[in-house]
């Protein structure tokens, strides 16, 4: 039967911005970007003519130091005599808060009373995502006058009769009516250490375990007033808020800045809660102390966060701390309108701060759940205010769920990638809270599906854990989650390019029987909670870690963490010449390519950049990292790695696991059994090869900081893991690796076939697919897969492919392609590198500096 064929260009790179390819056909380069995402802004954004991604566009620019506010001027006019816009603002940020119309677009920022900067300009396309939210002076006129406002109902149709959450939290408030007053002196340290750096963190420890109790028996004590009218509640609550008002603003307690800010945010509760059963000289007491903790907040940040890529601490927790406490004392004291001001401009310009326009949160599943209430309970008390719903207008929350689906799937351990993901064997109460939450808010589908699927594994209580309660109880009671699709119809594969991850999936919607590869090649760089990982994978099957990165984060300056488990060495990644990528937010790798189909997902990362950074100056001289994976429907994963470096060094391409490898050296093979499946490897590559197989890191775990897990246990780091590194014999310019990683139950025989000819390819053969690559780095690369039933193949930088009898031509240069067919026709897909939406923009600006 005749087929047709329906072809499907996706070249997405941003025009103007790759040179000529290199001699060897396997790349389209970009100018290098020195670094995406900064650790503060170095240059304007948007600029340089890009498009706009939201009307209207938020503008941003380098802070100046010391520089005590900014005018700004926007015009479609470009010698800004007509029609001109102009605001002024304290902060390196300026949100329109109107809608544009679409053209193009010219601005530029000053210093008060200074010279006006160079003209930026952009574009403004009907394609924009419309996020016009009020003026920080319309939210600010719209809250009431009279208390409380913080802890108050929302939801239409709110009860609290037989309602789990709200019998949680009247117990948990007695409980605390029974507990002594907390005093300054408990956030003393007791536990005296010898080395400095650690005691500091132990000192900070205890100040913060006394500032989070005073904060919790606060939290409880109000809520259950709220629910109860019990004076015993109001009177416990009110003894507290007042014991700490008397504490040292500047002293022991701001030891931690999470502590200083429950200090501030408890007190500001009891004002807002209790505003009426205070008297003048409990109010004036309480107003002073709260004001010297929220002014140094803000004094630290105005012309500060705004521009700084990420303060985590202010994100995860303090800024909703913050905002709370502006929005109980707006009206009571002279500073909460400026307070309120920042954190509501601050919000709406940068959130979500490491989740960019395609959901997902970059420094991994174990902090986002310290972000989850900042990200949703800030746009709740704006909407309350104003009407506006940031939760249904920004894209990110629609594609959050999605993320998560992905990278911490039902019944499922997470993707591993960030500080502390090691310990999120599976979604638990808070992804599970979260989503309900959402699919409340969105009446998204997808939400609720993610939601019903996780309680298929587990069922905690989610009464038990403070977070999102008393969201849920107060402000979605009334609002349905939405009916749960049996079959949702999800795609192998999910990739957040402006974060730079992939998650690819077998079966995504049935744990027990996926294989998924997890991917991550990130512009964001390593910083902060953020590791040494780009171009890396994990691999999981049925849920649990088959092939997963190693090491436990003790504290972030741990000698663990830093000589091991921060670094590439710790992650299935690239060494060169023994050596980790560095740590800065320099090193970034970023997803050149991404497709994927029924049989096969495909994706393409570029790591070149990542072994890169300026402070400490490290330069291994690589001038090539690329690594295509390649995960087929057959539960086979291949991995392709083109390597080149500006010198001769030695490669060393590694794997671990948690459990038990062997290895065969002679077969070159290595292998991991996991209850009933069998996972081998086996490492193609076109010279002599050293394996070296350990079961210790470099640098040993300690628990010195006592640290406990979710039990109150003691955590343990001594728990056996493998970490296999194959090196090159010798030192290359350039080398490559294939491997193919098959898994299958552990009964049924292994039936990989494989040659290699005196030209460096090798040929394999396994279950239905064949493969062949060329490994001889002095030939064009290349790498065919494709299945024996003939309705499936994918090659890259071919110029043409067959299917089914078919020679399909390539249209693009130096492109992927992927060929199969669908509904009786040939489908043929083609994609070049794809540049993400902010290193467009900084290789634009660079551009125009030339």
């Amino acid at each position: 039967m005749k087929k047709n064929i329906l072809l499907f260009v996706g070249i997405l790179c941003l025009t103007g911005c790759n040179s000529k390819p290199s001699n060897n056909n396997s790349r389209m380069e970009p100018p290098i970007a020195s670094v995406i995402h900064p650790m503060y802004l170095n240059m304007a954004v948007p600029s340089a003519g890009i498009e706009a991604r939201q009307n209207p566009p938020v503008l941003r620019w380098p802070k100046i130091e010391g520089c005590a506010g900014y005018e700004i001027r926007l015009s479609q006019d470009s010698t800004f005599r007509d029609d001109v816009l102009t605001a002024s603002t304290e902060m390196a940020v300026y949100n329109p808060h109107q809608r544009i119309p679409n053209g193009n677009w010219y601005w530029q920022y000053r210093k008060k009373g200074g010279e006006f900067s160079e003209k930026y300009a952009f574009a403004v396309t009907p394609d924009a995502v419309p996020v016009v939210s009020p003026d920080a002076e319309v939210f600010i006129s719209s809250i009431p006058k009279t208390h409380p406002r913080i802890l108050t109902f929302d939801s239409a149709g709110s009860s609290q009769d037989d309602n789990a959450d709200a019998d949680e939290i009247l117990r948990e408030a007695n409980d605390c009516l029974r507990l002594p007053i907390p005093k300054e002196a408990d956030a003393y340290a007791t536990r005296k250490l010898s080395d400095p750096s650690q005691q500091r963190k132990i000192d900070m420890d205890a100040s913060q375990d006394l500032s989070s109790a005073v904060y919790d028996q606060v939290l409880a004590l109000s809520q259950a007033y709220v629910l109860s009218a019990n004076a015993s509640f109001a009177q416990k609550a009110i003894q507290i808020a007042m014991e700490v008002s008397s504490w040292h603003a500047d002293g022991i307690t701001c030891l931690s800045d999470f502590g200083d800010a429950r200090c501030m945010l408890a007190m500001a509760l009891v004002y807002d809660t209790f505003h009426d059963m205070l008297d003048p000289s409990c109010k004036t007491k309480l107003r002073d102390a709260i004001s010297r903790r929220a002014d140094r907040f803000y004094l630290s940040w105005l012309n500060n966060i705004e521009s700084k890529i990420l303060s985590g601490h202010v994100w995860q927790h303090i800024l909703h701390y913050f905002f709370q406490t502006a929005v109980a004392m707006q009206g009571e004291t002279p500073n909460a309108d400026r307070w309120l001001r920042y954190a509501y401009e601050l919000f709406l310009a940068r959130a979500p701060v490491l989740g960019g326009f395609d959901g997902g949160w970059v420094e991994g599943v174990s902090y986002f759940r310290m972000n989850m209430e900042t990200m949703i309970d800030i746009p709740l008390i704006i909407q309350k205010f104003t009407g506006f719903d940031f939760i249904n207008t920004h894209p990110w929350y629609r594609e959050n769920i999605r993320w998560m689906i992905y990278h911490i799937p039902p019944g499922s351990s997470a993707d591993g990638f960030g500080d502390n993901s090691e310990e999120v064997e599976s979604p638990d109460g808070a992804y599970i809270a979260y989503a309900e939450v959402i699919a409340r808010l969105t009446a998204n589908p997808l939400a609720g599906w993610y939601a019903q699927q996780c309680r298929r594994y587990e069922s905690p209580d989610l009464s038990k854990t403070k977070l999102l309660r008393w969201i849920r109880l107060a402000k979605t009671t009334g609002k349905e989650i939405p009916d749960a699709k049996p079959d949702p119809m999800l795609p192998m594969m999910a990739v957040f390019h402006d974060l730079g991850l992939a998650s690819m999936h077998t079966r995504i919607a049935d744990t027990p029987h996926d294989l998924a590869v997890m991917f991550k090649s990130s512009p964001f760089g390593s910083y902060g909670h953020l590791l040494c990982d780009q171009n890396v994978f994990n691999i999981l099957y049925a849920g649990k870690r088959l092939f997963f990165r190693t090491g436990y984060k003790v504290t972030m300056d741990d000698p663990h963490r830093t000589g091991w488990y921060r670094t590439t060495k710790s992650q299935n990644g690239v060494l060169v010449d023994g050596e980790s990528q560095p740590y800065g937010s320099e090193a970034f790798g970023w997803m050149a390519r991404f497709m994927d189909c029924d049989e096969i997902a495909y994706v393409k990362g570029d790591a070149t950049n990542a072994y890169k950074c300026f402070k400490p100056a490290t330069d291994l001289g690589v001038t090539k990292m690329l690594r295509h994976i390649i995960l087929l429907r057959d539960d086979l994963v291949l991995i392709y790695d083109e390597l080149e470096a500006n010198r001769e060094v030695q490669w060393s391409w590694l794997i671990h696991s948690l459990d038990e490898m062997k290895i065969d050296t002679v077969r070159q093979t290595f292998a991991v059994a996991l209850d009933d499946v069998m996972a081998t490897g086996r490492v193609f590559h076109a010279g002599g090869l050293q394996w070296q197989l350990a079961d210790t890191c470099d640098v040993s775990a300690v628990n010195w900081r006592e640290s406990r897990d979710t039990d109150g246990q003691l955590k343990s780091y001594d728990a056996p893991q493998w970490h296999l590194k194959v090196n090159t014999s010798g030192k290359h310019h350039a080398t490559r690796f294939l491997t193919l990683i098959c898994v299958r139950p552990e009964n049924r025989r292994e039936t990989l076939q494989a040659s290699a000819d005196d030209k460096g390819i090798v040929r394999i053969s396994y279950e239905n697919w064949d493969v062949s690559a060329m490994l001889n780095s002095s030939q064009p690369p290349g790498l065919i897969v494709r299945n024996k039933s003939r309705t499936a193949a994918f090659s890259i930088y071919p110029e043409e492919t067959a299917l089914a009898g078919k020679k399909i031509k390539s249209t693009l240069p130096n492109a992927s392609m992927m060929v199969y067919e669908q509904y009786g026709s040939i489908v043929v897909r083609e994609m070049a590198d794809s540049i993400p939406h902010a290193m467009a923009n900084v290789l634009l600006y660079q551009k125009t500096r030339k």
